[in-house]
């Protein structure tokens, strides 16, 4: 219940709980599992958020990228948001599954050797009950 934002254990079926358990512990290395001492947006996202913004960095929530527009020389220019809007800075976080990013890297950037290693990376399902 602690993963699910601190649902009361008597308001969650066990089968949700015995679900996921059963996914990650057919996985290679499944048993190396942790949980967080609170719910993830809280106890993990927030304080990296925090952080952010304490260095004058923004962070944007619940926003979809449409394009990752590129500089000539490569580097990224702006992303291009589905509502239109385009987020500049000089440094960028781009928090999102790795099968949409594989889906949005630009075309320039498949053929470098950092960005080539997406090619075996291989994202995994979230459970949600």
């Amino acid at each position: 219940s602690k993963a699910l934002n601190f649902i009361n254990p008597d308001e969650l079926s066990m089968q949700c709980i015995l679900i996921a358990l059963n996914r990650f512990l057919q996985e290679k290395h499944g048993s190396k599992m942790a949980f967080l001492d609170g719910n993830p947006p809280e106890r993990l996202c927030k304080p990296i958020a925090d952080h952010i913004e304490s260095l004058g960095g923004q962070v944007i929530l619940n926003s979809r990228i449409q394009k990752i527009e590129l500089n000539a020389d490569k580097s990224v220019k702006h992303f291009v948001l589905t509502n239109g809007n385009i987020i500049t800075g000089d440094a960028y976080v781009f928090a999102t599954p790795v099968d949409i990013l594989k889906l949005l890297l630009p075309e320039d950037w498949k053929e470098i050797s950092y960005f080539k290693k997406l090619d075996k990376l291989v994202g995994v399902p979230v459970i949600k009950c």
